[in-house]
């Protein structure tokens, strides 16, 4: 019995039932008014009884092997000036010893995670986060002891932010395929952004002295490593063209014919209208969160497509249109389940694991190729991550030792079943409006 069919059976009761049994009508109520079922840890495991395919993400060009290693050569510079581990002699502020150390840690973590990088596109991008971190532990470790300032590091700044800005206004969207050419745009204004994000927001409020100088410098680090990814991935993308064609214009068409689309879509603005729809009691349930999933999803999406078109990177905005064209049908297909009264209980594990089940059978019957440089190829290949974060996620649930009622696990596999099954229809939109 749903909480609103409670409230009608308190309603049709009237108060002299209510008084004259009493003690009848609470049990009644009680029964049925459990709190939704928690899960032990030892319980879990069956969910993740069947592995996530390793998928590795499409590359729409690849560097050169020299331009590859001389990314890591200069990322194990940075490395190498700070000794492992720090010492009292090296550093005699503990705070500040401490902290150097955590951030030359971070950073070594990074450089080995290249070692697993699935192609040369990923291994050159992946290092330019590395180098911030490298960058920060160095230049605050030369600080300690040098004539580095702040003042040294500000000027880099300045100048490096000019060069950003204007490698940025220099991408051009031109290749032999629409799509492949939109995907590498899409990875070089991400990466110039990111860059351009960290120059503005270092350092933190509450970094001072060398810390300080450190953060302003592995911005700088990062900028100048992402400048040269781009450098090179666009110079070997355009090497490796026969036909040369100038996108640019069909991605502004496409992104104004998909921004119209996302307006006039019927994704409501609060959780309040989102409820107001659903003709069930879905209060304290997991249909409740499913649903919450599906439409946070919907309008977040709706939401990078207007930040990416006032940050100016239309690739980025067209590929969250399309994920925008495949989340709003995950909703509405979420929300027509729910109030047919699906994803009400979770009774056991088992319930989870077959969601889970579905939404991996879902991603491998899939068209789309996870290694193809498209859209497609990509945003599958993305899901493939979303299910081994949330894989993760119940993993050191397990090893912690927390009880759960699933919910999340739940609500998240059902969404990425929805999204998986809506992907190929979002994509045709997309291919649509590129013509």
């Amino acid at each position: 019995m749903t909480r609103l069919e409670r409230r009608r059976l308190l309603a049709s009761l009237g108060a002299g039932i209510a008084v004259g049994g009493a003690g009848c009508l609470t049990d009644m109520v009680t029964e049925s008014d459990d709190s939704p079922r928690e899960f032990d840890p030892d319980e879990l495991d069956p969910i993740l009884s069947e592995d996530v395919p390793a998928v590795d993400p499409p590359a729409p060009v690849q560097p050169s092997d020299a331009a590859v290693a001389d990314a890591l050569e200069e990322l194990d510079d940075l490395l190498a000036t700070v000794p492992d581990p720090l010492q009292a002699e090296d550093v005699p502020n503990e705070a500040v010893r401490n902290r150097i150390d955590q951030i030359h840690e971070r950073a070594r973590n990074g450089r080995e995670s290249l070692e697993d990088s699935p192609n040369r596109f990923h291994t050159l991008l992946d290092s330019v986060t590395a180098r911030r971190d490298a960058g920060t532990a160095s230049a605050a470790f030369v600080a300690v002891d040098s004539d580095l300032t702040r003042s040294d590091v500000e000027d880099d700044r300045d100048a490096v932010r000019t060069r950003l800005e204007d490698r940025r206004t220099g991408l051009g969207a031109i290749g032999d395929q629409i799509q492949r050419t939109l995907l590498l745009q899409y990875h070089l204004e991400s990466e110039l952004a990111a860059a351009e994000r960290w120059l503005d927001n270092r350092p933190r409020d509450r970094s001072t002295g060398v810390v300080a100088i450190g953060e302003i410098a592995g911005a700088v680090e990062r900028a100048r490593a992402a400048i040269a990814a781009v450098e090179e991935l666009e110079r070997r993308h355009v090497d490796r063209l026969d036909d040369e064609r100038a996108f640019g214009g069909r991605i502004e068409d496409a992104l104004e014919r998909s921004r119209t689309a996302i307006e006039s879509a019927d994704v409501p603005e609060r959780w309040d209208d989102v409820s107001e729809r659903v003709d069930a009691d879905l209060s304290d349930t997991v249909g409740e969160r499913v649903l919450d999933e599906g439409w946070r999803t919907a309008a977040g999406t709706s939401t990078r497509v207007t930040d990416a078109v006032t940050d100016g990177t239309p690739a980025t905005a067209l590929r969250s249109a399309c994920a925008f064209e495949r989340d709003r049908r995950a909703f509405e297909a979420i929300q027509t389940a729910t109030e047919a009264g699906d994803h009400r209980t979770i009774e056991d594990v088992e319930d989870v694991r077959v969601q889970r089940e579905a939404a991996l059978e879902r991603a491998e019957a899939t068209s789309f190729d996870p290694a193809d440089p498209s859209l497609g190829g990509d945003l599958l290949a993305e899901t493939y991550r979303r299910l081994e974060i949330q894989d993760r996620k119940i993993r050191e649930d397990i090893e912690q030792g927390y009880r759960s009622n699933l919910f999340r696990p739940y609500a998240n596999y059902v969404l990425i079943d929805a999204q998986l099954e809506a992907l190929p229809d979002a994509v045709a939109v997309l291919e649509d409006r590129l013509e």
